[in-house]
Formats: structure tokens, C-alpha cells, sequence
């Protein structure tokens, strides 16, 4: 997700610098507790202003973002924060039945931010999430085996896909 991101700001905005910070030997996040989230998007909030002297900050995970993205504005007042959030609002835009799986890490969809958002669009689409346990790593890995494996785990259990009323289309 943050190197889509980080190409559409650089389309966006093509005489910026950047600075590309992946915390590979930590991710994935979704699977960590909250304070390590927080711990570890200070600490690289910290290298980024020391070490490169941003002038933003655009959190590209969904997990950090509900986790850290508040600790951070707090402490880090003076520094534009952008984060990033499951995209509910366009596949309700796509959506004919109005019923739209959300797949993600068990910490996003544990999140109070992720609570927030969906019953903030409660009335406009029902939504079926799955915690995807271990499919980011899979994904991290490039495992193809396992990857395959446990989508044919949990798309099954999100329930009937189709454009008929009452089955999944986003």
C-alpha cells in the first residue's frame, strides 16, 4: 500500500522530495498490539524529523494510522499528519447491493477509528469484515501457497458473493 501511495504523491506532486520509510522488520503491523504500534511510528516519526527533517508525514497503513495517527498529532503538533483508512467510503460508490466485505488485519478492524468509520456509514451499506490472520505476512513474503490458502479460508466465511440483494458485491 505505501509505494501506490508514494506514487500517486509524486504524481501529485512531482518537485517534492520524499523520504520512503518501510518498517519491514516489523510488518506486518495488524497483528501487533497498540503500543508497539505507537512505539515504533514514534520512533520512526523521531528519525524522520532528526534525520531528514520532513516537512509531513503520511502514515500508509491502516493499522498505524488508527493506532498512532492521534499519539502522533499530539506530540508532534507542528507536523502535518496524513493517514490512511479501509476505503469504505468508495465501495459504498460502487456497491449495487450495498453489502461490502472488508478484509483486513485483526488490528485495523479492532481499531476504535475502524469502529468509528463504519458506524458512521452504517446507514448508507451493511458491512461484513474478516480479520485476515496471517495474510500480510503472507503478502509481505510473496508466499503464494499460503496466500491462496488463506484467502480460500476466509472468503468462504464472509458469506454469499454476487450482485443479487443480499450478497456481496464490493
Amino acid at each position: 500500500g505505501g509505494l501506490s501511495i508514494l506514487k500517486a504523491l509524486r504524481a501529485e506532486l512531482p518537485h517534492e522530495s520524499f523520504v520512503y520509510i518501510a518498517d519491514s522488520g516489523n510488518a506486518p503491523y495488524g497483528e501487533k498490539g497498540d503500543a508497539f504500534v505507537i512505539d515504533r511510528s514514534r520512533a520512526i516519526t523521531r528519525s524522520l524529523l532528526k534525520d531528514y527533517g520532513v516537512k509531513a508525514l503520511v502514515v500508509a497503513c491502516n493499522t498505524a494510522t488508527a493506532a498512532a495517527a492521534k499519539v502522533l498529532r499530539d506530540e508532534f503538533p507542528d507536523l502535518p499528519l496524513v493517514g490512511v483508512e479501509p476505503a469504505l467510503k468508495p465501495a459504498i460508490k460502487l456497491s449495487h447491493t450495498r453489502k461490502i466485505g472488508v478484509m483486513a488485519t485483526r488490528g485495523t478492524l479492532e481499531s476504535a477509528k475502524f469502529a468509528a468509520l463504519k458506524a458512521s456509514l452504517a446507514d448508507q451499506a451493511e458491512f461484513i469484515v474478516q480479520p485476515c490472520d496471517g495474510l500480510a505476512s503472507a503478502i509481505e513474503d510473496q508466499n503464494a501457497t499460503n496466500i491462496i490458502a488463506l484467502l480460500a479460508l476466509y472468503i468462504p466465511a464472509m458469506g454469499q458473493f454476487g450482485t443479487e440483494i443480499g450478497q456481496i458485491d464490493t
